[in-house]
């Protein structure tokens, strides 16, 4: 039976409240109804994470990343799937919250950092493609994913809220609440989530085994004494619990503790625009087992892993006539233990692998005229690993490798036009679940060509951007337990296209391709994505809008069995799909907005092409590949004052 939580019924009871204001006159607000997000800047895209998404409002980081052309989701369950650009992720694409890369404790990535991000607790979403940023950690791989909270300061006294509650198929329930208080002096901000579904079925009705649900709340406090400085304290909690079909065992506990401290000052002199100092800490504490969520067969399992987290940086902003620079130094370290066994509370944690990462870096923009930029960045680390388990031929053994990498990129601004082209150097060295897998494999390079043009005329706007990568001492997994290095070669791109073709219309589509040979042995590198394609029609006229989005994939066998990485190994030929998706939304006033749609229209059976494979789950049917939710409803209703 529906039990909303006393959060839920508070946000609730304010949304009922609220609508009997539905005769007040509504302004025309900004387009809310999204069905892909566009490129609007070189290789960089930003996406609102309030607004209404199709597919459903996302449930957590990887839900909201999956409608953004070129990534693709690997399913486990109800949660905690893990994002691919391009057709990579894990370290490859590293994921951060307000400056603090998030990193899960599970030796089998059950909690990769999407398990831990609710995105209506962020602000925006911020994606710069390929090895081209040199300012947030080491040099990305394939690209760098950043979740932020940008608290917006007070010209006088008063405060702001956002509520929201969403009702679903298979029990979903979320509830949001964003408060914030302050002055000219200061503010503070508190945000709190709870999210809560049943297990789901599949488009034959068939029950996944992905029960799953989460807390969080968030408070922000700054200080803002004057125009030109920032003083910011955060914390951050949240507690969850996922279960998963594609192991044999279930996420009991995701607990996250967090806080963080920024200090800025602007406009020191006239050369220095910006002074900032962050320092952040988080700490995992994550349980699986095999009896709490699931029917107990056999003997009962428990492992208690958890991870510690901390980083900081020190960054200067730098003016100099046509000339912009940012120039800095960061540091991160990261301790794993682990613990098993039904009694794992009486036991002392053992020490796993360490690591600990030092890096300075400078980045760069030159303008040769108002139509001609030159952009480049470099940045050195010094990464260290230890193994401190004590059953390991490597135990006691630390390696320390110095990773270079950078970009250079050129962007000409051409008519109703903007072309660039640039090339990006990454390193990375084998990440925690690598290294215990193989602690000496080498560490991996890729060098990237990255192009294309954002274009806009009248009533058409229309991004492509396209890629060539080699990659030296790619780390593949070759099975489940060994890692090796290969060389690979990699290509691809994404393009999108929108058209409003009259007033309150508008119509878009974008396709994304990618793929990838493993050269060492000359056959397709593993869990690489199929061309996809997106079409939607969409109509907002500020009061009532709507729109339909159809998503179709094509057949992947391009395919290694049983190769990959820790998040997912190649299953086999995946065969092709089309879905579609319908919402609309209506706002009776400025402050009120009512939205519902229903994914997944046809309740096709369907599969991701890179999906985790099925377990066997004692009392559910066992798959090729998890298979993506049915038809799905949902309802939501969001209040801003």
């Amino acid at each position: 039976m529906f039990k909303p939580s006393p959060l839920a019924l508070g946000v609730l009871s304010a949304l009922s409240a609220l609508a009997v204001h539905a005769a007040d006159s509504p302004a025309t607000l900004p387009e809310v109804l999204v069905t892909a997000p566009q490129m609007r800047s070189p290789l960089t895209l930003d996406v609102d994470t309030q607004s209404p998404f199709l597919p459903r409002p996302a449930m957590d980081g990887a839900d909201l990343m999956k409608s953004i052309p070129g990534f693709s989701v690997i399913r486990k369950g109800g949660t905690g799937g893990d994002p691919l650009l391009r057709g990579l992720g894990v370290s490859r694409l590293p994921i951060s919250v307000d400056g603090s890369f998030v990193m899960g404790g599970c030796g089998g990535r059950m909690d990769p950092p999407t398990a831990y991000i609710y995105p209506a607790a962020y602000d925006s979403l911020r994606l710069t493609k390929g090895p081209q940023i040199v300012t947030e950690g080491p040099v990305p791989i394939t690209g760098l994913v950043r979740f932020e909270r940008k608290t917006e300061r007070f010209t006088e006294p008063g405060v702001r809220a956002e509520a929201s509650a969403i009702g679903g198929s298979f029990g979903r329930q979320d509830t949001h609440l964003d408060l914030t208080a302050g002055s000219t002096l200061g503010y503070v901000r508190f945000m709190a989530q709870e999210i809560d579904q049943n297990d789901y079925k599949d488009g034959q009705g068939a029950t996944v085994h992905s029960r799953t649900g989460r807390r969080s709340e968030t408070v922000i406090a700054g200080l803002t004494p004057d125009a030109d400085t920032l003083i910011e304290l955060s914390a951050d909690r949240s507690r969850g619990f996922g279960a998963y079909a594609d192991r044999t065992m279930d996420g009991t506990q995701f607990d996250r503790d967090a806080f963080g401290v920024k200090l800025e000052r602007r406009n020191l002199a006239p050369w220095l625009s910006k002074l900032a100092a962050t320092y952040n800490y988080s700490y995992v504490d994550h349980v699986m087992d095999n009896y709490t969520l699931r029917p107990v067969s056999g003997m009962k399992m428990l492992s208690n892993p958890d991870r510690e987290v901390e980083g900081g940086k020190v960054q200067a902003d730098v003016v100099w006539g046509a000339f912009t620079a940012k120039v800095g130094v960061d540091f991160q370290n990261d301790w794993h233990t682990l613990r098993t066994g039904v009694d794992y509370r009486q036991k002392a944690r053992a020490n796993d692998l360490n690591f600990s990462q030092h890096g300075i870096f400078g980045e760069a923009q030159y303008a040769i005229s108002p139509q001609q930029r030159v952009l480049a960045g470099v940045r050195f680390d010094r990464v260290e690993a230890k193994d401190d388990r004590v059953v390991s031929a490597t135990s006691g053994k630390t390696l320390t490798r110095d990773l270079t990498g950078g970009f250079v990129r050129g962007e000409w601004d051409v008519e109703n036009a903007t072309w660039f082209v640039g090339v990006g150097h990454a390193e990375r060295a084998p990440d925690y679940w690598e290294a215990s897998r193989n602690f000496t494999a080498r560490s991996e390079a890729n060098t990237q060509l990255d192009a294309g043009v954002l274009w806009k005329a009248g009533t058409l706007e229309a991004g492509a951007s396209v890629f060539a990568s080699k990659m030296r001492d790619f780390l593949l997994y070759t099975s489940s337990t060994t890692v090796a290095n290969i060389d690979a070669t990699r290509f691809g791109g994404e393009a999108d296209l929108v058209w409003k073709f009259a007033k309150n219309w508008r119509a878009s589509a974008s396709v994304s391709a990618v793929q990838g040979n493993n050269d060492t042995a000359n056959k397709p590198l593993a869990q690489t994505p199929p061309l996809e394609t997106r079409l939607g029609l969409a109509y907002d006229d500020g009061r009532f809008g709507g729109a339909v989005s159809v998503r179709a994939a094509s057949r992947q066998n391009r395919v290694d069995i049983g190769a990959g990485t820790v998040a997912g190994l190649d299953a086999g030929p995946a065969a092709g799909f089309v879905t579609l998706g319908l919402n609309g939304a209506w706002r009776p006033t400025k402050s009120l907005t009512l939205s519902a749609g229903v994914d997944n229209l046809l309740n096709k059976t369907y599969a991701e092409s890179v999906s985790k494979a099925g377990a066997l789950v004692s009392g559910y049917q066992q798959t090729v590949r998890i298979n993506e939710p049915g038809r799905t409803f949902w309802l939501k209703g969001a209040w801003m004052l």
